[in-house]
């Protein structure tokens, strides 16, 4: 198998629909800082994946407003997530065979505003529905959507750029997909299509030349990206100062469906049937497997095989007419020809129920495996959904999947399939794992690096740090209220101070650190090429924080199953602090850093980051804190790698928050790096971004902020709402300087162009 077959093979079996590959010679019209080459200097190729939008989330959904959301919701909570873990992973197998890649994110990292040359509102990196026509796997239609032959347009699109030159997918015959029958004009709540319309956009990409309106992107966004109220006259001119004043005068009510996209259907495609939806039907595809002609117990199977190796607790099926005498229970109102019922639930690892991270790895495992189920009975050819307004936890007992003495959560998923009725449960590794296996284990499940040290270890670390007179301290921080516009703050105060594995899981006696390596190039090429984007960093660091969740509760699940009690933290030792993301504030790169070098994974180097030797800056970090003993792996004990460094971390940050102060602990005898840093001034340009040349000037955000005198949050407040965020507050990302300069671990230098 070539690298091009094996590049689409890996996507398929990371849940793609479909896969296409463009040379960056298609883009040759697209503007220099949302092109390939723009964000990938050597770009050769482009790699397009797709996963297909559940039908019937689509055509149900969004009545009798498109602000009436529920399964529609799928696309947030698992469509775009798995395209993100797509993306990553595709990027990461192509760094496997020798090859420069930066993933890019789904969605929601972009720029409202014109960036510097770039005179386009609402620019993502890449647009990815640019990319799918380029890649041969879509056309661009009259509402401005991709539009594939399978699907219409009913599915979402990731890219991958790479330095490799993979064989390209042939562009799709011109004839064209969309026969422009105005569906998407006609039903659209803001009328975009038709109100401040500037022209027409004509594009080439590939040789072939695509029409469609030139909207304002402002007024597309009231309710789908604004979560305005529909119900509301939309202005004759929207701005972005217009929505602002309209947020502050009728508050949020919610997102909503794009009419565009529910009421458009490629002509081959599309049917109506009213009695069962307003909005053009997709008639399935032969060519696709959508025949019908499996048997139930094949289906059965194959629900089976989706939830294989996968953390859930049971499944249950039932009719959906036996449900008939439940008032509270109505398939049919969320699916009129359902025909079974299936229950899905997942459980908290013994020990983990107080977790927040095994909170939200709950109901990621949940929402995966729900749409993964429903996806697999779509693509069959059945009518299949799920994230509807349905009881779940009732669902849960009337199916007998329920327990009220376990930490558990619930999905319901219905289907137009008739299913053999009956419940199962997760086969349980019961069977006790030594040390090496538990390694094993966490490797098969996805970490890079796999490290253990016991609690006697951390009681002699924490002895030798309390001699460093680092006393615990109160931190001020402030957190935002408002989702768009002016900063809101509230001050609020944590304590910072060393936490001990017993403070995570009573009974503790051993903490599992997995670390997770991302691709190079996203650090690399930060800031530097001529897109001059931080996104791709910042969404890789979001992004490994997740797939660890995954791997550390896939693990704390085993170590249950064998009596064991486990849990999960993303900062084990409670010394970091957080950075400023597109997702929202998360654990900044020095998370979990004390507990990588206690499991004897690496050290830290002078900004305090966690060094490697295989990957030097370029990973994140997951604890497992366990009561099963483990033994303690061996310090790192290789040439400390800011030896004969010039440290360019400490002139590069823009606050001086680095003077190159490093204490030493001795444990086991071996001396242990313990770096410091103006905590505060790191903060106020990662994680409040005041500082804009860490992130916010290459979003067109004007952020500074002098470092005040009184350092607390009052200051902190006061400075965060003299600061015109406007929409943007919420999607730009931070690249620190200290990380991105550090020659541990780095590939590639690039400069600006």
């Amino acid at each position: 198998m070539n690298l091009s077959e094996a590049v689409r093979s890996k996507a398929r079996e990371l849940g793609a629909d479909l896969v296409g590959i463009a040379p960056v010679e298609r883009f040759k019209n697209a503007p220099l800082r949302m092109s390939p080459l723009g964000l990938l200097p050597g770009a050769k190729s482009v790699v397009v994946s797709a996963i297909h939008h559940l039908d019937a989330a689509i055509e149900l959904d969004g009545e009798p407003t498109p602000q009436h959301i529920s399964s529609y919701a799928t696309q947030s909570t698992a469509m775009n997530p798995q395209l993100d873990d797509l993306s990553f992973q595709l990027a990461r197998f192509l760094e496997d065979q020798g090859q420069v890649a930066l993933p890019i994110a789904a969605s929601n990292i972009w720029r409202y505003y014109g960036y510097k040359d770039l005179k386009v509102d609402f620019a993502p990196d890449l647009a990815h529905r640019y990319a799918a026509v380029a890649a041969g796997l879509a056309q661009i239609g009259w509402s401005g959507l991709a539009l594939t032959p399978q699907f219409g347009p009913r599915q979402r699109f990731v890219s991958v750029i790479t330095e490799a030159e993979l064989e390209p997918t042939p562009m799709l015959p011109e004839e064209p997909l969309c026969d422009e029958c105005q569906a998407c004009v006609n039903n659209c709540p803001t009328d975009a299509f038709r109100q401040e319309v500037s022209g027409m956009n004509e594009i080439e990409i590939g040789g072939q030349v695509f029409r469609f309106p030139e909207i304002n992107k402002w007024r597309c966004s009231w309710a789908e990206n604004f979560c305005l109220d529909l119900d509301l006259k939309v202005p004759e001119q929207v701005t972005e100062e217009v929505a602002l004043r309209y947020i502050e005068r009728y508050g949020l009510r919610g997102g909503e469906m794009g009419a565009c996209l529910r009421f458009c259907m490629v002509p081959e495609h599309r049917y109506y049937d009213l009695n069962y939806c307003r909005a053009a039907r997709r008639r399935k595809s032969p060519e696709l497997g959508e025949g019908r002609d499996a048997r139930p117990t094949e289906l059965l199977e194959g629900l089976r095989g989706i939830l294989q190796g996968r953390p859930y607790e049971v499944m249950a099926i039932a009719s959906a007419e036996s449900f008939a005498e439940d008032p509270y229970i109505n398939p049919e109102l969320h699916l009129p020809d359902a025909k079974s019922v299936i229950s899905l639930a997942v459980r908290a690892p013994e020990g983990g129920h107080e977790s927040s991270q095994v909170d939200w790895g709950m109901w990621r495992t949940l929402a995966y495996a729900a749409f993964d189920l429903a996806h697999y009975l779509d693509m069959q050819g059945y009518a299949a959904t799920t994230h509807t307004h349905i009881p779940d936890t009732r669902v849960a007992v009337q199916l007998g999947t329920y327990d009220p003495e376990a930490e558990m959560k619930y999905a319901t998923v219905l289907t137009s399939a008739e299913l053999p009725e009956g419940l199962e449960r997760r086969e349980r590794h019961t069977a006790q794992m030594t040390a090496e296996e538990v390694r094993e284990l966490g490797r098969e499940l996805g970490a890079d690096l796999v490290g253990f040290f016991n609690t006697e270890r951390f009681t002699q670390f924490r002895e030798a740090y309390e001699e460093l007179g680092r006393p615990p301290v109160v931190r001020e921080t402030v957190r935002d209220t408002s989702m768009y516009g002016p900063y809101v703050p509230a001050v609020e105060s944590e304590e910072v101070r060393l936490r001990s594995p017993e403070e995570h899981l009573t009974g503790a006696q051993s903490v599992i650190v997995l670390g997770l390596h991302f691709p190079d190039a996203t650090l690399d090429t930060a800031k530097v090429t001529p897109a001059e984007t931080t996104g791709p960093f910042g969404f890789v660091e979001e992004e490994s924080l997740q797939l660890l969740r995954d791997t550390a509760l896939r693990l704390a699940t085993r170590l249950s199953d064998a009596g064991w009690r486990a849990t999960i933290s993303e900062d084990v030792t409670g010394l970091a602090s957080m950075t400023k993301n597109p997702r929202g504030v998360i654990p900044d790169m020095r998370a979990n850093a004390e507990a990588a070098a206690l499991a004897g994974l690496g050290t830290l180097g002078v900004s305090g980051f966690p060094l490697t030797p295989e990957y030097g800056t370029r990973q994140r970090f997951m604890a497992v804190v366990t009561d099963m003993p483990l033994p303690n792996d061996e310090l790192y004990q290789g040439e400390w790698p800011c030896a004969g460094c010039d440290r360019p971390c400490v002139t590069a940050c823009p606050m001086q928050a680095l003077n190159g102060e490093v204490q030493t602990i001795e444990l086991e005898g071996v001396r242990l790096p313990m770096p410091r840093h103006d905590e505060f001034a790191c903060d106020w340009a990662k994680r409040y971004g005041l500082e804009a040349s860490e992130g916010p000037e290459f979003y067109a955000l004007n952020s500074d902020q002098p470092l005040p005198e009184e350092r607390n949050g009052q200051a902190i407040a006061e400075a965060v709402t003299r600061v015109k965020w406007g929409m943007q507050k919420r999607l730009y990302s931070i690249a620190g300087d200290c990380l991105r300069v550090c020659p541990a671990g780095r590939k590639r230098e690039y400069g600006k162009g």
